[in-house]
């Protein structure tokens, strides 16, 4: 079993639940709050671990830690090895390649967004009744010349703080996964050569001085999640978990109640938490706990340590990792980024096309209705039914259209980069130092042939 794989199943399975979310906030939006029905009492979807069905920010969590723990892994064993010179190039070459596979399948993404919104294959997702179809659906361009600005607009609004990409919603999280990604690749650069206490002491400090810039920045608690996955690699790589799993008890009790800990975390709702006592205890605990500059953005900070928790009760447990690591579960994995770039697409056309085609408009109140209009008119939803039938061949059009992606544009991404790395990187430089240093000055002088010592014979 390779040290990954467990990290791919868990990948593939975070895509799917972050487009479950989407589908929750289009056809069951009552979900996203923890309570309640008429008489009071919660759905139950609402309920703890089963409502994770309308967390998506948690799930976007788990792609951060997962980032930092794969990022890091390989980097981590070459320093505990002795062999930091390779993981000095190795961080140096990732960081550059890292830029590169996110920019260009984002921008493709963006670009057939584009293309079907301008031929008006949105029109009937942003007319539906469906909440997340639209708010999340732009309309058409009323000229070429507004079409071809709005799709600069859309491509640089994905790598802007606090912008979003108005063709395809899901890549707000881009910017801050490429934030992650350098954040990573820079504390490792300093720490690699470290040992590895004082590497894990050095990252700890750094996860807690990420709130601080957290806090500034706004930005979803990227320094936790990330620099939390790499202490993890350390943590894996270490010969800690398979101590921890020769006790029985490990990996059969304290494993499954730290996972089912940290789902209960991953379940905090991103909206009106103080409803019910099992959200509004959680708040009261992690404002305890946590400084007030980690709380501007509780949901994603509770969520997150949900996150770490889970992947850690992974960690030590040799039976969650076999699970994880099966094939159906890892080539979901390799879908994860395609999954999560196209579902939204698909949502805007096969499922609302299924779903509203046909359905009569009906006029429904504005929740924030201006002087001379309080209603619209849309598509009003159908039955149960269709709306499961357009879910279905909503999720087999997707994981298609991933396979179809993964197979043959991330190859062309791929030649891509490699294209570019070799245009814009000197690859003919040596080791990091070579020469010795002048006894005048601190610069660094090639040595010369003379200079050599002279290998003698016997």
């Amino acid at each position: 079993m390779q040290d990954s794989g467990w990290a791919d199943g868990l990948r593939g399975i975070a895509a799917v639940y972050v487009a479950a979310s989407h589908l929750v906030l289009s056809f069951g939006r009552q979900y996203t709050n923890p309570c309640c029905t008429e008489n009071g009492t919660p759905w139950l979807f609402q309920r703890p671990i089963l409502r994770l069905i309308a967390s998506g920010h948690s799930w976007v969590a788990i792609f951060f830690v997962l980032l930092g723990f794969v990022n890091a892994l390989k980097p981590i064993k070459q320093a505990r090895s002795g062999d930091s010179e390779s993981a000095l190039s190795g961080l140096s070459t990732a960081a550059f390649r890292r830029s590169f596979r996110l920019v260009l399948p984002a921008s493709v993404a963006t670009l057939i967004s584009w293309t079907l919104c301008q031929a008006g294959a949105y029109e009937l997702a942003r007319n539906s009744d469906a909440y997340w179809l639209y708010t999340n659906t732009p309309p058409r361009s009323a000229s070429w010349c507004g079409a071809f600005h709005g799709l600069v607009q859309a491509l640089m609004a994905t790598w802007r703080l606090g912008d979003g990409n108005f063709y395809d919603q899901p890549q707000w999280a881009l910017i801050y996964l490429l934030q992650g990604s350098i954040v990573g690749y820079f504390v490792l650069l300093a720490t690699v050569q470290l040992t590895s206490v004082w590497r894990t002491i050095t990252i700890t400090l750094c996860v807690f001085w990420s709130w601080s810039w957290s806090y500034n920045l706004r930005d979803p608690l990227v320094g936790y999640t990330v620099l939390g996955g790499v202490l993890l690699a350390e943590f894996s790589v270490s010969p800690q978990p398979a101590k921890l799993a020769a006790f029985p008890l490990v990996s059969t009790v304290l494993s499954p109640i730290l996972a089912l800990i940290g789902l209960m975390f991953m379940s905090y709702p991103s909206s009106n938490p103080d409803s019910t006592a099992w959200s509004a205890t959680m708040k009261y605990v992690f404002a305890s706990i946590f400084p007030k500059s980690a709380q501007f953005s509780m949901p994603r900070l509770i969520g997150s340590t949900g996150a770490l928790i889970l992947c850690f009760a992974i960690l030590i447990s040799p039976h969650m990792r076999r699970a994880l690591a099966v094939k159906p579960l890892r080539w979901l994995g390799k879908l994860s980024f395609p999954i999560y770039l196209l579902h939204g697409t698909v949502m805007r056309t096969v499922l609302a096309y299924v779903v509203f085609a046909g359905q009569p408009l009906q006029a429904f109140p504005l929740e924030k209705p201006t002087e001379d209009r309080e209603s619209i008119y849309r598509y009003a939803a159908p039955g149960t039914a269709r709306i499961a039938m357009g879910i279905i061949l909503m999720g087999v059009v997707t994981l298609y259209a991933s396979h179809v992606w993964a197979n043959n544009f991330e190859p062309a991404f791929g030649k891509i980069t490699a294209w570019a790395e070799g245009k814009m990187k000197n690859t003919g430089d040596g080791p990091i130092l070579t020469g010795v240093l002048s006894p005048r000055s601190a610069t660094l002088i090639p040595r010369s042939p003379v200079d050599r010592p002279e290998k003698r014979e016997g």
